[in-house]
């Protein structure tokens, strides 16, 4: 056991690495893609397809991910080739429904750029369209993406999935730097179909062990029919993020100008602490299902519970100095050119609101995973149902009076309100979960938190007429190390506890 803990630990830090190495990449991409072809009508069109194809790329890979792995775990208790026949059955299953899917995109193509695009002209629809029956067959190449990455996750082999993204950034930068002159725009229509290909036959060749070619009808296979039942009820519960999403931007849109263009950029800070937060979740519940399969109930509990109590000891500070430093940070990242000091205000005041996310993301993400290891997809779908009820009644509540600090504010607390309601079904399913070690972390937590909140507020002071940049690193270096001396205690009792075989 001490040797699995510590290969956790390692995958963590490289999983992290990559994920550094893949936002940096995906920066790097934006800078080329803008300097190559900048903002055009072309370069519109392509991003409303490609962006459509995206949306659903990531309802798909959500679903599968969380619903293969718990079955494909489950299945696996019946033998190897039980599960590499579930495997290959669950292949052929989702490659028909995408061809389905396909089919409707291909045939429905004007009505879906009427309704992405509905002040498009007549002219500039019929291009949309033409794109979206373009690229609509890329659906069957995400799909197997889908399957065979989400095989390599349930195997323990997270490197293999995250690569993709890094695969796509790569593809796109060298494609870019060698044919924008020759092929110009239409480098992005041909970078979208070689790097998806590529990927495709690349989770492939990795999955290869655990998937054998099977005959018969797959829908008779009752593992799959299980599947396919959870994904209806996951597909339902990601599909409300769109929802809520929606509702923001029109609420929004409704105050000052600019105010959706902030909101949006704020998000895209916000989901960087997201992508971590989901990214290490994911990574969880592959160990955690291992367990709840093999009836190991007790140490599926304990590895929960150690996680949650890790996450949120390192993701505390992080919330924290978001709060206080949103406007160097915004002013770091994005001020410049036209993107003015009003500008700058509205977006901190947007990532102050989704800064109160981090810390309830991470028992939402934690425990709709747990749910998920004993097949459980009803429960979380009914909590984000909720949720999502309460987000909508409290942004419209709140952005009259707040503006979009009350929008983000409103998403923040429907998170918390799913956490709470995801670890009370967790709970109440599995008796061996508790909430103790959050109780014995909890002093800690608050000592740590006020000796960080107060080091970065006197260090801020002091600091005052220096640059953002420099503010901003100083101030998170001394709140981050005030933190460290204040929680000293619970970090080193969590790093004993990594290297010891759980109760």
């Amino acid at each position: 056991m001490l040797m699995k803990i510590n290969r956790i630990t390692a995958t963590v830090c490289s999983v992290t690495g990559l994920l550094i190495v893949s936002k940096l990449l995906g920066f790097v991409k934006q800078l080329v893609t803008a300097s190559a072809f900048g903002a055009t009508l072309e370069t519109d069109l392509i991003n409303l397809s490609q962006g459509l194809i995206g949306n659903i790329q990531y309802l798909l890979v959500q679903s599968v991910l969380s619903a293969l792995i718990a079955v494909y775990l489950h299945t696996a208790q019946q033998g190897e080739d039980a599960s590499r026949r579930f495997a290959f059955d669950v292949w052929k299953a989702l490659t028909f429904f995408a061809a389905i899917v396909v089919f409707f995109m291909e045939l429905c193509a004007p009505w879906l750029a009427r309704l992405i695009a509905p002040s498009y002209s007549t002219e500039q629809l019929a291009q949309l369209s033409r794109y979206l029956r373009l690229f609509a067959p890329v659906l069957l190449l995400l799909t197997w993406i889908a399957v065979f990455s989400s095989l390599l996750h349930a195997n323990k082999r997270f490197i293999p999935g995250e690569m993709i993204s890094v695969h796509q950034s790569i593809f796109l930068i060298v494609m870019a730097a060698a044919l924008a002159r020759t092929l110009g725009v239409q480098v992005l229509v041909l970078s979208f179909f070689v790097y998806n290909l590529w990927n495709a036959g690349y989770t492939a060749i990795l999955s290869r062990h655990y998937w054998t070619v099977s005959r018969g009808n797959p829908f008779r296979n009752p593992a799959v029919r299980k599947l396919l039942r959870m994904m209806g009820s996951l597909l339902l519960g990601y599909s409300l993020v769109y929802i809520n999403q929606m509702v923001d931007k029109m609420l929004v849109s409704g105050l000052k100008a600019g105010a959706v263009t902030a909101l949006n950029y704020a998000v895209v800070l916000n989901d960087l602490v997201g992508t971590f937060i989901s990214t290490f979740a994911s990574m969880l519940f592959a160990y955690v299902t291992t367990r709840i399969a093999s009836g190991d109930e007790v140490g599926a509990a304990n590895l929960t519970e150690r996680a949650a109590v890790v996450l949120l000891t390192a993701f505390l500070p992080v919330s924290l100095l978001t709060i206080l430093c949103a406007e160097d940070i915004v002013t770091v990242v994005y001020a410049r050119g036209a993107f003015g000091a009003e500008s700058v205000q509205i977006c901190a005041l947007s990532l102050r609101g989704y800064a109160f996310m981090f810390l309830p993301l991470i028992f939402r993400e934690v425990y709709s995973r747990y749910l998920y290891g004993h097949q459980d997809s009803k429960r979380p779908m009914v909590n984000s149902s909720l949720a999502v009820v309460c987000n909508i009644v409290l942004s419209i509540t709140l952005c009259p009076r707040f503006g979009v600090l009350g929008v983000t504010a409103a998403s923040s607390i429907s998170v918390a309100l799913c956490g709470v309601l995801d670890l009370r079904s967790a709970v109440k399913l599995s008796p061996t979960l508790s909430i103790r070690p959050y109780l014995r972390a909890l002093p800690w937590l608050l000592t740590g938190c006020a000796a960080c909140g107060l080091a970065a507020w006197l260090c801020a002071a002091k600091l005052v007429g220096q640059s953002a940049l420099i503010r901003f690193a100083l101030t998170t270096l001394v709140g981050f190390a005030a933190y460290a001396l204040a929680a000293a205690p619970l970090l080193l009792r969590l790093w004993r506890q990594l290297r010891r075989k759980p109760e």
